[in-house]
């Protein structure tokens, strides 16, 4: 990432934790030495919040691989500041000595798509602020997933077999004012959250920002220069470690193997879901009406100013989903009527529908040929346009089964494959 002087954003939209790590396991790494190329932007050169370079994350990685005595070769020779997506693809397609060293590692750790952002900002040093396009933001996230595929893709090509870690970011604005940075710390998280769905298929996502939090003061000491301190690069580090260390997160109620374990794991990973003091998630229990509007809230980029209350009896204040409800009814998505029925499980057409305006998907005019709608049913348009776009469909009897309960693997699965579509537009 580049060094930026203090400024505001306009947008619409640890302590040493190795003492507790075990030596990493066979399955997590493998039994031969450890190769270890390390790709990206600054973070991966390790520049410091004096712009000069020293250990980053992935020195600090290295280094606790060699005392344990399991590193082979380390690299971050083709890590350079002020990279981007597009750099790290072009560099794959053109550097001969980085494919060779692509196929000679075995554990390969990436950091790019904040650059990604960064350069297509403009600072006005007048009014102190940078201004970002919110249009030119959704077309960078697009083209950063669609990057990280091709890059993934190609490394798979060239090595199978290598182990690969995509590094997240910790927020980098902790000198902004309170007013901006609910703004920013949004941004941050939709762009991590890009980066992980947009990496699912081929890399392992490390996620960084719980271990900085969102006042990041401590480890980016210098308020003209977002590059953490060696504290904070300690933090990368033990969040890659931990991360090849430890098993994937799942809950005890899903097995190996039931048809939406992925997205499952995904949201758990990403921490939208959560399992209860048994350790359960619940996959086919139905999800609530509340429940939807409160993982979408947190899923999908919205505006932090206070909405007007919308009015339904059954939400009060006081309702732990009402944030999310008002919000999600100021932006159209909800509408407004005497009850919510927060408790009550969404069905399948309000789900579609609720979907279909989130994401804007677009009904292609036809009607597709299930038993239970008809061109006059209130949610047809919005089940074609779920359909049309292979986010929901039909059961095996021909019906949508449109006043059917949504389980909540169901929802996960939907919400994955529409969030991944737009990734991809």
């Amino acid at each position: 990432m580049k060094s930026l002087k203090k400024y505001t954003w306009s947008l619409v939209l640890v302590f040493v934790l190795l003492l507790g790590l075990v030596t990493p396991s066979v399955s997590a790494i493998g039994v031969e030495p450890i190769r270890y190329l390390s790709l990206g932007d600054s973070l991966a050169a390790g520049v410091t919040p004096e712009n000069g370079i020293s250990n980053g994350y992935s020195d600090i990685a290295a280094e606790y691989f060699k005392v344990k005595n399991m590193l082979g070769s380390y690299s971050k020779g083709f890590a350079v500041p002020g990279d981007r997506t597009q750099d790290v693809l072009d560099d794959l397609a053109t550097k001969s000595d980085l494919r060779e060293a692509i196929k000679q590692s075995n554990i390969i750790t990436i950091s790019a798509g904040a650059n990604d952002l960064l350069k297509i900002a403009k600072i006005d040093p007048e009014k102190n602020i940078l201004i970002m396009d919110p249009a030119a933001v959704k077309s960078t996230l697009g083209t950063l997933a669609k990057n990280y595929t091709m890059i993934l893709q190609t490394i798979k090509q060239l090595n199978p077999n290598a182990s690969v870690y995509v590094m997240g970011y910790y927020f980098p604005f902790p000198y902004l004012s309170d007013e901006q940075k609910p703004q920013l710390i949004e941004l941050t998280k939709t762009l991590n959250q890009t980066i992980q769905l947009a990496t699912s298929q081929g890399a392992t996502f490390v996620s960084v920002y719980d271990k900085f939090g969102d006042d990041t003061k401590k480890f980016l000491p210098n308020p003209s220069n977002i590059h953490p301190n060696q504290e904070g690069y300690k933090l990368m580090s033990d969040a890659l470690i931990e991360t090849m260390t430890k098993a994937k997160s799942t809950a005890n109620d899903l097995p190996k193997g039931h048809w939406a374990e992925k997205e499952l794991n995904l949201l758990l990973e990403n921490k939208l879901f959560n399992v209860d003091e048994k350790g359960n998630i619940y996959p086919e229990k139905a999800i609530t009406r509340a429940e939807v509007a409160g993982l979408l809230y947190n899923s999908i980029p919205m505006t932090k100013s206070i909405p007007a209350n919308p009015g339904f009896k059954d939400v009060p204040e006081t309702h732990s989903a009402y944030m999310a409800i008002a919000k999600l009814v100021e932006s159209g998505i909800f509408a407004k009527a005497d009850n919510f029925n927060p408790n009550a499980p969404i069905t399948r057409a309000q789900l579609a529908k609720v979907i279909a305006i989130t994401f804007q998907l677009k009904d292609d005019g036809s009607l597709h040929s299930y038993k239970d709608i008809t061109t006059s049913y209130w949610a047809t348009s919005y089940i074609n346009a779920v359909t049309t776009n292979k986010i929901m469909m039909g059961h095996n009897n021909g019906n949508f089964g449109v006043n059917n309960s949504t389980t909540r693997a169901q929802f996960a699965v939907v919400l994955i494959r529409v969030q991944a579509m737009m990734a991809n537009k």
